[in-house]
């Protein structure tokens, strides 16, 4: 099993690094490079406060489309303009849900993704009850034109609350997991939905599989997740890899027959090679350590590329209590664990990881990075410790293994050196959620493109009607990450390549704070 970490190698050494293995292996005809790095703010809790939806943490979670942007926080709906980032539209949950044919209220936990297959969204979220999941599917690319359908999936936790409801597809299923609490935890649900049910012109759920796995059964896995797979599903077989819900370490297994009724599910494999300490909370400049790192969940989606699975979780890093964005890239047929490897160091704590594959053999990975550093080094104005929204640039070998393309991309600093809850002249030692998702996705128009979702904390406020002190207030950004190819030059031009791209890799670690 390969094991690969995050170095303290400049941007140019690895990218000269990355550049000269692909040359001496053969095993690529172009080299992977990033062209162009950018963003643009997204919600804020202000702006859902201002509908009487001021809920914390956001639920940070959006996906692009062909010509939008659509981000689904806790209290509403935003739609941008992807080229431009401005926004085209912004209603709360309830207006949301109304719209698209569920009325009656709508409570959080919202998740959305753009299918590639038919060019339509997909959004799901809590009911007016949090053991009702709305499900709804546009008619068009356009979240703006031409209506969605919608239905609703009740009695999933009936009384309860299905919890941190997760989304995934292909082009056989769409696949929904919850946590379910009847108030404590009661065990999980995994939901297999045939794809034809809910994208075709009339919605149904008739032939939907459900498997119940109580807390005195044999686990099935914590914040189940799901294979996303652009590559096509020929076998009607889905991956899934999970959190153990009572080891620490990761489980796997297949679900056959997603494409209709009485889909089956293989036995739980324990991956071997897995396990990891947990991780505490977040530093942050002012001393406080309040920040949760949301521990080892797989909180966002797990991709399928090339027969892999690849999926994020934050646990403990290498040296010291820190935090550690994980990878681990899975065999998607027999759950045997390839490689895996870790963003961290820096005495920072790493969390809130996502990721993304296109078909080029080039992915993204989003983060958020804090810690009690107080000084400015890279001379924004802001201490350096601050909760930090950034992005990756990685490259996929030939065995499947995740390496890092040049150096870390600083999307956008947090306004304050202390985000925790109640009142800032007494930071309460509570448990502060940070985020609960993040997201990474791929551009339908151009697989080269990605674009992130992550959170940083605004500058403290008063909230008009909710409260007389000043609170801390989130935000979210969304970051586009171009990548570009260029040909593999005779040998001779080596040395000419290598310097082109250390020039490139110290003038691309772009700043937007």
């Amino acid at each position: 099993m390969a094991v690969l970490t995050r170095r303290s190698l400049g941007s140019a050494s690895l990218v000269a690094t990355a550049v000269f293995a692909l040359l001496a292996s053969g095993a690529a005809s172009a080299v992977t490079v990033v062209t162009g790095v950018r963003g643009f703010e997204g919600t804020s809790q202000l702006d859902n406060c201002a509908f009487g939806q001021c809920f914390r943490p956001p639920d940070t979670m959006g996906a692009v489309g062909t010509t939008q942007f659509l981000e689904t926080t806790n209290g509403s709906v935003t739609v941008y303009n992807k080229a431009t980032g401005a926004v085209t539209s912004r209603v709360d949950m309830p207006t949301f849900w109304s719209s698209v044919g569920l009325p009656g209220g709508a409570n959080g936990d919202q998740r959305v993704l753009f299918d590639h297959y038919t060019s339509r969204w997909i959004a799901i979220g809590f009911g007016a009850t949090g053991d009702k999941i709305n499900i709804a599917v546009s008619n068009t690319d356009n979240a703006l034109v031409g209506g969605w359908k919608s239905i609703q999936m009740s009695g999933v936790a009936a009384g309860g609350t299905a919890d941190y409801p997760t989304l995934s597809m292909d082009d056989k299923g769409v696949y929904i997991a919850t946590n379910n609490f009847t108030p404590s935890f009661t065990g999980t649900t995994l939901n297999i939905i045939p794809k034809a049910d809910l994208f075709g012109a009339v919605q149904t759920l008739a032939n939907k599989t459900s498997f119940v796995t109580p807390l005195a059964s044999p686990e099935r896995g914590f914040a189940i997740q799901a294979a996303l797979n652009w590559q096509g599903n020929p076998t009607n077989t889905t991956a899934i890899i999970s959190d153990s819900r009572d080891l620490n370490s990761q489980v796997f297994y297949k679900v056959n027959g997603v494409n209709a009724a009485g889909a089956t599910q293989t036995a739980l494999i324990d991956i071997a090679g897995s396990g990891y300490d947990g991780a505490g909370a977040g530093r942050q400049p002012d001393g406080t350590r309040v920040v949760d790192t949301l521990g080892p969940r797989i909180s966002a989606n797990a991709v399928q590329h090339n027969g892999r699975l690849y999926a994020l979780a934050t646990v403990r890093s290498d040296s010291g209590d820190f935090a550690a964005v994980r990878w681990s890239v899975v065999d998607a047929n027999t759950g045997a664990l390839l490689s895996t490897g870790k963003i961290q160091g820096g005495n920072y704590d790493y969390y809130e990881g996502s990721i993304a594959i296109n078909e080029f053999g080039e992915a993204v990975i989003g983060y958020n990075r804090s810690g009690a550093q107080t000084a400015d080094t890279n001379g924004d104005g802001k201490a350096d410790g601050r909760i930090s929204f950034l992005v990756q640039a990685m490259t996929v070998g030939a065995g499947g293994a995740l390496s890092f393309l040049g150096a870390e991309n600083l999307m956008r600093v947090s306004e304050v050196d202390d985000y925790h809850c109640g009142e800032r002249v007494a930071p309460a030692a509570c448990r502060q959620r940070w985020g609960d998702y993040s997201a990474v996705t791929i551009d339908p128009s151009n697989h080269h493109n990605f674009y992130a979702i992550g959170e940083y904390a605004a500058d403290w406020a008063v909230i008009p009607g909710i409260t007389t002190t000043a609170r801390a207030i989130w935000h979210t950004f969304i970051a586009e990450i171009d990548f570009g190819s260029a040909p593999i030059p005779e040998p001779a031009s080596y040395g000419l390549l290598a310097i082109g791209l250390l020039a490139l890799s110290a003038s691309r670690r772009k700043k937007l704070s």
